[in-house]
């Protein structure tokens, strides 16, 4: 299947990256349109202080004297001016007083000692300080996402307006009822004020408004506004920092990774095609190791498949051969007796090729049978029983004769079936080479964890230089009465099927006192039940 020219596992870390950005954006966005209840809050207190002030100046700053203060109606401007120095002063903001009518009676910005005159240089006639325009715009767009309508712009063009153009001032001359409200100044500041009468024995002596003064809120927000967009910034980073980690560290090896087993697939032959990625001392890393161990495991194979297939032609063709020599001869021959040897020679020949196609079956099996197969627990000692039993010849007194010397409780965790043809195997195969009247004895002892099995014969033994080179695949060196009887798999199929049960079968000499050499011996040790 053809890859893909952009990894899917990138766009898919890149993907889950944006997703996470797009919530930390709407975590912002959330931040900034709920920013109202700081408003209302704001709002709240200057509320909480204007009727605190109002019920000073009620109390403090009647027009009048003397008796004349209890029947005073309006607020008498020095005093109050007093009163608001005191109270306004150190709050940093903007109080007013109307009269009755709506006229102004008293502000502190003409009052206060802060309200000093700010000089800002002015843009040549004709040119327009964009720096100022785009303070103004972005302002406008701030309080644009606002929940509810945008403020309606500051009237302040009059020194001293009255204060009926403002709302909230109206409706607590007209009601009595204190009332707020929400502006935005030339420059696009946010202004935010609350008017409370000024309630002398339930008579409304003026208004006061009470608001802050431009940029008050506008710093909070801008304060806030920094400290998200500067979160944001981090997170970007951060998110960028993730994305190259994940794509560097994860992607592009597994990429790799996967280029490399195309490699094996379309046949390359060769183990570093895959990438050896072992010092990552991580996931991946045992990934590559296994990929690589899996691949040289797979070559191996291979080249033992290529090699078993050259060995069954071999193999094959060697009786083949003499078969087809025999049928030629026979054909040509008219003595009866040489007929009969030739007939001889072919039931010989075939019988091989059954025996040899029979034991290359079971070895082609063998793998799939042990890995389909589970394990349990098996008493050695009914199997050795059996097999020996299996080469009892009670019609030849003279042949070998099998005995077994068993320890009780035998137990192995492995296969049955597999097992009882390791034994098999061996036994026939010192069967074939044990003389005449000789004894072959099968031992099994426990040894700490493990079985030991022995089976010893009296026969010529192994050439020294043939005690490993009799396990390799169709060796087959037999006496003359019994060749073409073995196929020279049965002790190549035994180590196989010992290996898979994590044991081991080697073979030895028997040596009396002066070294001569009395019979040979197999050895299998195969894991106790855990």
């Amino acid at each position: 299947m053809p890859r893909r020219r952009i990894s899917a596992l990138a766009g898919q870390i890149i993907l889950l990256n944006l997703i996470a950005f797009l919530a930390l954006s709407g975590g912002v966005w959330w931040v900034q349109s709920a920013r109202d209840s700081l408003v209302s809050e704001r709002i709240a207190s200057l509320m909480a202080q204007a009727q605190i002030i109002s019920a000073a100046l009620a109390r403090y700053a009647p027009l009048g004297e003397g008796e004349a203060e209890d029947a005073a109606t309006d607020v008498d401007e020095r005093k109050s001016t007093e009163l608001l120095n005191l109270l306004v002063g150190p709050t940093g903001m903007r109080a007013r007083i109307f009269g009755r009518d709506g006229a102004t009676v008293q502000d502190t910005r003409f009052v206060l000692a802060r309200n000093q005159v700010q000089v800002k240089d002015l843009p040549p006639p004709g040119q327009t300080d964009w720096t100022d325009e785009a303070e103004r715009w972005f302002n406008r767009q701030v309080y644009s996402i606002m929940p509810g309508d945008e403020p309606p712009p500051f009237v302040d063009d009059e020194p001293r307006p009255n204060g009926k153009v403002f709302a909230e001032v109206k409706r607590v001359l007209d009601t009595g009822e204190p009332g707020s409200g929400r502006r935005i100044n030339a420059e696009g500041n946010l202004i935010v004020s609350v008017a409370v009468p000024i309630k002398r024995l339930k008579f409304v002596m003026g208004v006061l408004m009470l608001s802050t003064e431009a940029g008050d809120i506008d710093d909070a927000l801008r304060q806030e506004w920094t400290q998200l967009l500067l979160g944001g910034l981090i997170a970007m980073l951060v998110l960028a920092g993730a994305s190259w980690f994940l794509l560097t560290r994860i992607t592009e090896p597994l990429r790799r990774l996967s280029q490399g087993a195309d490699a094996v697939r379309r046949g390359g032959r060769r183990i570093d095609a895959i990438p050896n990625l072992s010092a990552r001392r991580d996931e991946i890393g045992d990934l590559s190791v296994s990929l690589r161990a899996m691949t040289s495991a797979l070559y191996a194979r291979m080249d033992a498949i290529e090699q078993f297939a050259a060995d069954v032609a071999h193999e094959i063709k060697n009786p083949l051969t003499s078969v087809g020599s025999a049928v030629e001869t026979l054909n040509r021959t008219t003595d009866e007796e040489k007929r009969q040897k030739l007939l001889g020679v072919i039931r010989d020949d075939v019988r091989r090729l059954d025996r040899l196609i029979t034991d290359i079956s079971d070895a082609s099996r063998l793998d799939a049978e042990l890995s389909r197969e589970r394990t349990q627990d098996i008493d050695l000692a009914p199997i050795i029983t059996a097999m020996a039993q299996m080469f009892e010849n009670p019609d030849d007194p003279q042949a070998p004769r099998v005995a077994t010397d068993l320890a009780p409780d035998l137990i192995v965790r492995g296969l049955e079936g597999p097992l009882a043809q390791v034994f098999r195997n061996v036994i026939e195969n010192a069967v074939s080479f044990s003389p005449k009247g000789s004894t072959i004895t099968v031992t099994a002892r426990l040894q700490g964890p493990r079985a030991v099995i022995t089976i010893d014969d009296q026969g010529p033994g192994i050439p020294e230089d043939n005690l490993e080179v009799i396990f390799r695949r169709f060796y087959t060196q037999r006496p003359a009465a019994r060749f073409g009887k073995n196929s020279g798999l049965g002790l190549s199929i035994s180590r196989q099927i010992v290996e898979v049960h994590h044991g081991r079968i080697w073979a030895s000499n028997l040596r009396d006192e002066t070294g001569t050499v009395t019979g040979a011996r197999f050895t299998i040790e195969l894991p106790q039940r855990a």
